[in-house]
């Protein structure tokens, strides 16, 4: 009934308005567009006051009227409430009863999940790098204690401490790389990102830059055509190649922050169910990264650009694995290290690529390979020098320039002497005993030719026969007769002092010298010649 009244009342407005521009209803068709507007308008206007109410319609063409909730429990249908459309009122009763005392979902749920770092795994990993930055203070304090030392002058204290503070910058990147959405909000995760790259890429610049620049040196000082040891290394050329690698660095960095900046963003992963649970709900996860507009291309030219500087020390480092300089005392050192920085790096950097997606394993390898790294490179370099400050505690030799002797050829001139003294002795006690071996000859021989006197003048007045002694007429030849006696040393050659006794014209000599292989300015096989009479024996 209400129905009709409403299309009575509808038809009448139209009708009014189509006299207004001097039309009938009757010319309405199904194609008269201009007609079917005016019944749309007026039947969305009607309103009445009907037998159930106050009579009204929406765009959509439903009534607006009251409308009745209701719910059936045991087969019955019991009132909740009322809602009024026009007033937007709502009137209930709170007697509805659910299932489980919970209201039923008209759809699935999906709740959004942030992937983060785990929190055990980001203090461990943080509380390994603050070990580390404290040992890396610890050497650079060692180093200023200990400045005067030859021992560290020669392995250029500065590019040490340069290494040192990079180490520590490297270090304190693994503390950035675990700061997610935990920790910071969507605006200062920018700025977070931005302190990665720099902290990790300047301290990778100075750390492996000090390293490199050694071995660069080492290597233009063996590659000469006359290696000279007395040539000195200006330190200001390795810091200029250090300053050189952080300039690089600099510009990379600052133009990719000045043109397209890193920001954060989301990876979203395909929706997940979650376990013990009977809800209708399902799992978004998402994950953070810091990214730039045009990241592959900055990622590619930093990568490239510290790429090459890793495989041209990794070839420099082989080149120079043989060589120890005495200007660059811990060359070989500092060639272990590059040989453990290239490797790693070279299988961190893809690999790191390649897991990005799954945040505790990126992190704990990238902050397992840093770490290993710096400790490494700091036992390498360091742990030697310590050791051998710890043999030699009292020693408070002062740096004296390139050409002072070092304390190993020091040590090793101590020891010559020493060995000079203890053979210079022996000598004299072989030459000693020498002397008495032939004092007991000379002696014998004397007795000898005298009993043989004896007897030839006894056998010329047994015959009576008076004829010249051919020993006495006759000039004696001179005889010889050799000995020798041996010593030998750890340090030195085999020295032989050869003994040459001289019979003749009733005078015996006795002659000692050195081989001919000893010379007068060997300081350790000094020359002895010694000419002894009869009337000294």
């Amino acid at each position: 009934m209400m129905q009709v009244w409403s299309v009575a009342l509808a038809l009448n407005k139209t009708m009014e308005t189509l006299v207004a521009v001097n039309k009938s209803i009757e010319e309405f068709t199904y194609t008269n567009k201009e007609i079917a507007d005016e019944l749309y308008k007026a039947m969305n206007a009607t309103q009445f006051l009907g037998v159930s109410g106050r009579v009204a319609f929406s765009n959509d063409g439903d009534r607006i009227a009251w409308t009745q909730v209701e719910q059936m429990v045991g087969g019955l249908y019991h009132k909740l409430g009322y809602f009024d459309v026009q007033t937007d009122n709502l009137t209930w009763s709170n007697q509805e009863q659910w299932i489980g005392s919970k209201v039923p979902q008209d759809r699935t749920i999906v709740r959004r999940q942030l992937r983060t770092v785990s929190l055990g795994l980001f203090i461990s990993m943080c509380s390994i790098s603050g070990v580390g930055t404290i040992w890396a203070m610890l050497l650079l304090v060692f180093t200023f204690i200990h400045r005067d030392r030859r021992l560290i002058q020669l392995s250029h204290p500065a590019c040490n401490n340069i290494t040192l503070v990079g180490i520590m910058l490297c270090l304190g990147s693994i503390f950035l790389l675990g700061l997610d959405g935990q920790f910071v909000g969507e605006q200062q995760f920018g700025i977070v990102c931005g302190l990665r790259a720099w902290c990790l890429s300047l301290g990778f610049t100075l750390a492996y830059g000090a390293m490199f620049s050694k071995i660069w040196r080492v290597h233009r000082l063996t590659t000469k055509t006359k290696i000279d040891n007395k040539v000195r290394v200006e330190p200001w050329k390795l810091y200029v190649m250090v300053g050189v690698m952080v300039v690089v660095d600099v510009v990379v960095l600052g133009v990719w922050q000045g043109v397209d900046p890193l920001r954060r963003t989301l990876e979203v992963f395909p929706l997940e169910v979650p376990q013990n649970t009977v809800e209708d709900i399902k799992i978004k996860p998402e994950l953070e990264h810091c990214e730039s507009q045009h990241n592959t291309i900055w990622l590619g030219l930093l990568y490239g650009y510290k790429g090459l500087l890793l495989i041209f020390g990794l070839f420099l480092a082989y080149e120079t694995r043989s060589i120890k300089l005495k200007q660059i005392n811990d060359s070989r050192l500092v060639g272990m290290s590059i040989y453990n920085v290239v490797v790693l790096c070279l299988i961190t950097a893809p690999v790191t690529l390649v897991i990005s997606a799954q945040q505790d394993a990126s992190f704990a390898f990238v902050s397992f390979a840093i770490i290993f790294c710096c400790f490494l490179s700091m036992a390498l370099v360091f742990v030697p020098k310590i050791i051998e400050v710890q043999r030699h505690p009292a020693e408070k030799v002062e740096y004296q320039g390139e050409g002072a002797p070092s304390k190993e050829e020091e040590e090793r001139y101590q020891k010559l002497l020493k060995e000079n003294e203890d053979m210079q002795r022996l000598i004299a006690e072989v030459e000693r005993g020498k002397i008495r071996l032939l004092k007991l000859k000379l002696q014998e021989r004397a007795a000898i030719r005298s009993q043989e006197k004896e007897q030839q003048q006894q056998q010329q007045s047994e015959n009576h026969i008076s004829m010249p002694c051919p020993n006495d007429a006759m000039p004696q030849q001179p005889r010889i007769r050799q000995g020798s006696a041996d010593y030998h040393s750890e340090t030195s050659p085999l020295l032989k002092a050869h003994v040459e006794m001289y019979y003749g014209s009733g005078q015996p000599a006795v002659r000692i010298v050195t081989p001919e292989t000893a010379t007068p300015d060997d300081p350790m096989v000094p020359r002895i010649s010694y000419d002894i009479s009869e009337s000294y024996l």
